[in-house]
């Protein structure tokens, strides 16, 4: 499930509001598992249709996940949930740093997120006993042309949640994402929050 909601101000003053939002199947498929750890995996998202979906919608992303699951390569500008695990055993109340890379539309250079990831405890979640581990991001600031090719707007964005993981399965059961992104186009800024809430269904 993904939900949007974005303001917009201009000199302070709201000056606009939209919302929105869709729910999807993820289908994610170990393609090749290698030696070194690594995997090739293909997700494929079907969201339901609705306003502005149509029948039969649907993206794929190939992905070659590290052993830590970070992302070493990946077929699209949308990387897809990607997170990286600590390198050795850990206990709960452990901290570890993790990073991922974002290609935008428009923008020449990956964006780099750098994340910090805490153990939090173990909790059961959909019948799993799972690691509850939360995590939240460095804020990044980058520019990104305008359409017009006028100029360019500044962009702030950082992001933070909690994923609940299975280590026994060795996959996610439930991921709550929240990402806020903040770009400012002269006088008009814009307030954009987006959740995802991701369960395991099968």
């Amino acid at each position: 499930i993904s939900r949007s909601s974005q303001t917009a101000s201009q000199e302070g003053k709201q000056v606009g509001e939209e919302k929105g939002g869709f729910e999807a199947r993820l289908n994610q498929t170990v393609i090749r598992s290698l030696e070194d750890g690594t995997g090739h995996v293909v997700s494929i998202t079907i969201p339901k249709p609705g306003v502005g979906i149509p029948e039969g919608a649907r993206s794929v992303i190939y992905q070659h996940l590290g052993a830590r699951g970070e992302v070493l390569e990946v077929s699209g500008p949308n990387q897809g949930n990607a997170f990286s695990f600590p390198e050795g055993e850990v206990s709960i109340g452990a901290s570890w740093e993790g990073q991922t890379q974002s290609q935008l539309p428009n923008v020449a250079q990956p964006v780099t997120m750098k994340y910090i990831y805490t153990y939090e405890s173990d909790e059961q979640v959909l019948g799993k006993t799972c690691a509850r581990i939360s995590f939240t991001s460095e804020p990044v600031e980058f520019q990104v042309p305008l359409p017009d090719g006028r100029g360019a707007s500044n962009v702030k964005t950082a992001s933070d949640g909690t994923m609940w993981f299975d280590n026994q399965a060795g996959c996610l059961v439930k991921l709550e994402l929240t990402t806020r992104t903040k770009p400012q186009v002269g006088a008009m800024s814009f307030d954009i929050e987006n959740q995802t809430i991701q369960e395991l269904v099968s």
